[in-house]
Order: C-alpha cells, then structure tokens, then sequence
C-alpha cells in the first residue's frame, strides 16, 4: 500500500508541475511593387444611328460586329487599351463593372485579351503575368433602345466602367 501511495503521491507532483518551453520563430513575408496600370486607349464604339440593336468591339483587335447596321462612322473605334504593370509569374484577374448608363444605352458582354495573345475571353478573366509590363485590350458590346435613348447632339457620351485588375 504505501508504493502504490508513493506512486500516487509522485504522479500528483509530477501533474501539477508546470513545464515551460520557448521557441523563437520567424514569420515570412515577400514585399512585391503593387499593380499599376492606366488606360492608354479608350473603349471607342464610333458613330452609331438611332435604332434598336447592338454593336460589338473585340478586344484583341477592335473589330466591328454589327449585325444591325448601326455604325455610321468606325473611324475611331477602338479597343481598350491598357498598360499593367506587376510581378512576372504574378496571378492576376481581370473584371469589369458599369457604371450609370446614359438613358437607352447598355454596355456589357465584357471581353479581355491580355498581352496582345489574339484570344478574347469573358470577364471576369485569370492571367499569370508572363512579363513585368503587359498590354491588357478590353471589348465589349453596346446597345441601343431607339425608344428611350437620344441623340448627342454631336458630342460623344461618355459610358462610365470600371476595370478591376487585382492579384490572386
């Protein structure tokens, strides 16, 4: 009987005795340039007639789909164009929102070709940056409501979007 209190009396001490144990770590962290990137072309639909239908302009190469016969004038229809700048071998995605549309027009159906590649793809699109610096080109399709919408009386609108380029 008294080993087994002894050993009880031991197990009691050996419980109630705190161990402490300190280890120094180290937590990482990789600063990198955040993106930049600024429009160095802006998304140019032309001159379009007042009727019902839609105009679309391509990314890669600003070409016109027009199966409505709106385009007056394509002069200075033009792709968005921009410049983004970030790590090489970075993740990136690429979305697009509008913002208030003038009366009868919408702006959507958004479409990106990044670093000149020739392959447009829907918005929101994923890029691994393959170089510091790369042409980012934006499409998209407008269309115009005849009933609601109204000349410009020679002035362009301006059609607000927002471009969101962010890592992954």
């Amino acid at each position: 009987m008294r080993v087994f209190l002894a050993c009880l009396a031991l197990a009691t001490v050996v419980a109630t005795s705190a161990l402490a144990i300190d280890l120094v770590t180290n937590a990482q962290v990789e600063i990198v340039d955040g993106i930049t990137f600024n429009q160095t072309t802006a998304l140019n639909f032309g001159v379009l007639a007042l009727n019902n239908g839609s105009v679309i302009v391509a990314a890669p190469d600003a070409a016109v789909t027009d199966v409505n016969n709106l385009m007056v004038d394509n002069t200075d229809v033009s792709q968005g164009i921009f410049s983004v700048v970030g790590t090489a071998g970075a993740d990136l995605s690429v979305d697009c929102a509008v913002g208030a549309m003038p009366t009868g027009i919408t702006l959507g159906t958004f479409t990106a070709d990044w670093a000149d590649a020739g392959a447009a793809v829907p918005v929101p699109a994923d890029r691994t940056l393959a170089a510091a610096t790369e042409a980012l080109e934006i499409g998209a399709t407008i269309t115009v409501d005849r009933a609601t919408a109204s000349t410009t009386g020679g002035t362009p609108a301006n059609l607000p979007y927002t471009v969101s380029v962010t890592y992954q």
